[in-house]
Parts: structure tokens; sequence; C-alpha cells
């Protein structure tokens, strides 16, 4: 049950242990079957982590507090979640919502400011970005938007 389960995609091991029980499994046997996943590299707490992080940080730009939060609620030790966000700091945030917010802006092109406002630091929000860099971001795209319209 636990490799049909890691063939469909990557656990981390108390995730993956949550499932099995879940699924019926004695928690002894699953304990001994993890213990021997992990033996062999099958089942990789750090090498999981690491791609979650590049998936949720970088191509999907979450904050680095959101990419945490999710890791911890994976089930992921504080030790893991730390170690793999090691390399996330503030200018990672701020690239991550200047590019969040360059895709937002193209649809809000018809948009009084007020409104453009709103929309993109929902949209920063929701990615998890704290409050200063959603409104350091969200002035400095809607300030570029402005002179582009002076400029043309």
């Amino acid at each position: 049950m636990a490799l049909r389960h890691l063939d469909r995609r990557a656990y981390g091991t108390a995730e993956l242990a949550a499932v099995l029980v879940r699924k019926g499994a004695d928690a002894q046997v699953v304990d001994d079957v993890l213990a021997r996943l992990t033996a062999v590299g099958l089942l990789d707490d750090q090498a999981y982590a690491a791609d979650l992080v590049e998936m949720k940080h970088g191509a999907r730009h979450m904050s680095r507090r959101a990419v945490a939060l999710d890791l911890t609620r994976r089930g992921l030790s504080s030790d893991v979640v730390s170690a793999a966000t090691d390399d996330l700091d503030d200018e990672s945030d701020w690239a991550g919502a200047r590019e969040v917010a360059a895709r937002q802006i193209r649809r809000l092109a018809g948009l009084d400011d007020a409104t453009a406002w709103r929309r993109l630091a929902g949209a920063l929000a929701r990615k998890g970005y704290d409050p200063s860099v959603v409104s350091g971001v969200t002035k400095e795209m809607l300030n570029n938007r402005r002179q582009e319209v002076w400029n043309d």
C-alpha cells in the first residue's frame, strides 16, 4: 500500500503514515514499513521538503512564511522545515511578490487605481506575503503603471 502511494506522488514520513493508518493499516506495521522505506531511500523528508520549497516558492511564488506553514501542515519536523527554507530571505519574498504582481497587473489594465490596488493587494495577501511587502509592491506596480500611461 505504501509503495502504491509513493508511485503516485512524493510523501513526507508523517503524511504517509497518516494516510496508511487512515486506510486501516496497523500503526506498528506502518512504523516498520516507513523505517524500511527510509533506510532504502524511498522516503526522504529533506528531499521532499526541498522539492516542495522549489515548487511553492520558486514556481508558484508563495511567500516564505506560507511555504513554511505548508511544510509544517504536511507533518514535517521544524528542523526539516527550517533547513528547507534557510535559503529564502526577504529579497526572495520581494522578488516573488513582484513576479505575482507583474502577472496580475496586466489583468487590471482598465481599472481605476483603487480597484487595482485592492485586487493586487488581495492577490499578494493570498500568497501569504507580509503586509509591508504587499503594500510596497502594490505601490511600486501602480506607480509603474501610471508612469507607463504618462509616457505613452
